[in-house]
């Protein structure tokens, strides 16, 4: 196999992707992520690929992974918060509601001619909670890396009442789909 890059500086997804037990090498992307796009089911997928083809610019041989999440809701994208204020309020309009996780991956190969990107879907549905219970995980979790304001692996049990779908998505990686692809990509 080609030597795997991640072009991610998430700990989560370097965490996820080595459970995998496949050798890789992260390097950061360098690129300003869309905020918008023609539909927000749109954005993680359109940001994996700029995340994947900067890194495939520099490094034209390796097999590039790509990857952005986002959170979404009521019809809108929502990435990472601002600050804790921006924390408090988008974790509050989430209290006892339902929303997606999507995340998008792209996998290029400049050399080989290889471009592969898919979506993977979660869902999430969170407690009725107040703002105290709010302050509580915002003192518990350092949330402004992660989209939607929240990581369900620390301390999710005071936020969410349930999930369907990959775990692993709504912490930032869905490994099953990427072990496919890996494997598909690997006579390259």
């Amino acid at each position: 196999m080609r030597r795997l890059l991640l072009a991610s500086e998430s700990p989560r997804r370097r965490e996820l992707l080595g459970a995998l037990g496949i050798p890789f090498e992260t390097v950061t992307a360098q690129v300003e992520e869309l905020k918008r796009a023609a539909s927000p089911e749109e954005v993680p997928l359109v940001n994996a690929l700029l995340k994947a083809d900067a890194v495939a610019a520099r490094h034209p041989d390796a097999l590039i992974i790509g990857a952005d999440t986002v959170i979404l809701f009521q019809g809108e994208a929502i990435g990472k918060p601002h600050d804790l204020a921006d924390a408090e309020r988008l974790l509050l309009s989430l209290a006892g509601h339902s929303h997606q996780v999507v995340t998008g991956l792209a996998l290029v190969c400049r050399a080989a001619g290889f471009r592969r990107n898919w979506q993977e879907r979660s869902e999430v549905v969170f407690k009725p909670f107040d703002r105290a219970v709010v302050k509580r995980y915002l003192e518990l979790v350092p949330v402004l890396d992660k989209a939607g304001a929240y990581a369900i692996q620390q301390h999710g049990d005071l936020l969410i009442d349930h999930i369907s779908g990959d775990l692993n998505n709504i912490i930032g990686l869905p490994l099953e789909q990427l072990r496919r692809e890996l494997s598909a990509a690997s006579a390259l």
